[in-house]
């Protein structure tokens, strides 16, 4: 019997984990994959929930864990006709395989004991207790617990098990390396509009030697994407050295209407699992890591109150889903903007995406 069994250790996972072992919790993480292990991420971490939360919880991201460049100066927008515009902010990037694994060594240190290569098929809770069905390798496994966090991203296994008539549709992100670089300011990360919308869109970042584009469009901007970049020294017969891709749960409007609560009894959904990523970039390592600290908190007050945890979090996760809504109503306003010509929706882009880089 364990008091805390966190699903998925990725930035939400590690950081509930650890601050459930802080709390003098027996605590328990499984990791679907072997570990270190990587996730189709930019690993860019923007915005102060994402850099003040490491900061606090685990201290200075090391040097040899930033790729180069270490540090982005900042963000640039390409809309065809319009002068590039610059959103100046400092943000740590990595690999996310890195940057996970620094995280969750750090979290074991702190007491949570960890099991990789777990893959959890199904999650109940009865009479205030939670049964977690694993497969480790050929080996079935039912493990017990008083809470359960669901930690393990957009196809959450745990948010299947909780809501399985939840109809959750998704988006595709793909990811494609090419080594070399091209002639684009490398200490920025490029977001390109080649339809005069704010979507469908790409972006690109250097990461050492070599630079990955991105996105849910790359298929259907494929002409797009070589027609702009060629301008920028890319080769039209280049290869792309790998590709990989993961899926995103487009749960804001159930979120918002109130028909989709991220929590239920003693389990509680962090981050993608639950949905919470930040409109207009997806950015998702800062809500992870403030949902994360927020579900551990909330078990720390279930314990103490004797209520169920569901409760407690809800009320508690409140400010991601205000600054949720508010970053959602700009959706609207960037396409009232395209309407207006390139001019219009490249400034309105600025002032979209800087709001989501300063969520606090």
């Amino acid at each position: 019997m364990y008091d805390v069994i966190v699903v998925g250790a990725g930035p939400g996972g590690s950081a509930a984990a650890k601050r459930c072992a802080q709390s003098g919790l027996n605590t328990l993480l499984l990791e679907r994959k072997k570990l270190p292990r990587d996730k189709v991420c930019s690993g860019m971490v923007m915005g102060p929930w994402a850099r003040d939360i490491i900061q606090q919880e685990f201290g200075t991201i090391p040097p040899e864990i930033l790729v180069d460049p270490g540090q982005l100066s900042g963000h640039m927008m390409h809309v065809p006709g319009a002068q590039p515009q610059r959103i100046l902010c400092q943000t740590p990037l990595a690999w996310r395989k890195d940057l996970d694994f620094w995280m969750i060594q750090i979290a074991q240190q702190d007491g949570v004991e960890i099991w990789d290569g777990a893959k959890v098929m199904q999650v109940n809770q009865k009479a205030g207790a939670c049964t977690v069905r694993m497969m480790q390798g050929k080996t079935s496994q039912e493990l017990k617990s008083k809470f359960v966090i669901g930690a393990d991203g957009g196809a959450s296994a745990v948010r299947k098990s909780l809501f399985p008539l939840l109809k959750v549709q998704y988006s595709v992100p793909m990811r494609e390396c090419y080594g070399g670089a091209l002639d684009l300011e490398k200490d920025y990360f490029h977001w390109f509009f080649p339809k005069y919308r704010p979507r469908p869109r790409f972006g690109l970042n250097h990461k050492g030697d070599c630079f990955l584009i991105e996105g849910s469009g790359i298929k259907e901007l494929r002409n797009e994407i070589i027609q702009i970049l060629v301008k920028y020294g890319f080769n039209p017969r280049s290869k792309a050295i790998w590709k990989d891709a993961c899926l995103i749960p487009r749960l804001h409007e159930a979120l918002m209407a109130g028909s989709f609560c991220p929590a239920q009894g003693n389990i509680l959904l962090v981050g993608d699992a639950a949905g919470l990523l930040l409109p207009i970039t997806f950015e998702g390592i800062g809500t992870a890591l403030k949902s994360g600290i927020l579900a551990a908190d909330s078990i720390a007050r279930s314990i103490k109150e004797g209520k169920a945890a569901a409760g407690i979090y809800l009320r508690k996760s409140q400010s991601i889903l205000r600054a949720i809504r508010c970053l959602h109503s700009w959706n609207k306003k960037l396409e009232q903007a395209a309407t207006k010509g390139s001019s219009e929706l490249s400034k309105a882009l600025k002032a979209a995406y800087g709001q989501t880089l300063n969520v606090s």
